[in-house]
């Protein structure tokens, strides 16, 4: 399989981001695999917040229920970055 095959078929990663009027933080981190399914987890891992769902779109929805902070998402491009740190091992 070529790299860029394995790139092309790679989950995206995303963020949720919340902002207040003093501050933004990251609320969580997700994988959407394109298939109708997205992961989301809490910033630190761990047992905390799980969620699965639809989309990173619909994984928004959750965190803009909350009225006292802003939701927005942020897609995290790297697949450059995943390119130039390829190894083969033989």
């Amino acid at each position: 399989m070529e790299d860029a095959e394995v790139v092309a078929e790679a989950p995206k990663l995303f963020a949720i981001v919340q902002e207040d009027a003093e501050d933004g933080w990251v609320a969580a981190w997700g994988l959407d695999f394109g298939d109708g399914t997205a992961e989301v987890t809490g910033p630190e891992g761990g047992p905390g917040l799980r969620i699965s769902t639809t989309s990173a779109e619909r994984a928004l929805w959750y965190f803009a229920i909350d009225k006292t902070a802003r939701a927005r998402l942020v897609w995290v491009e790297r697949a450059e970055e995943v390119m130039r740190e390829h190894q083969s091992v033989t």
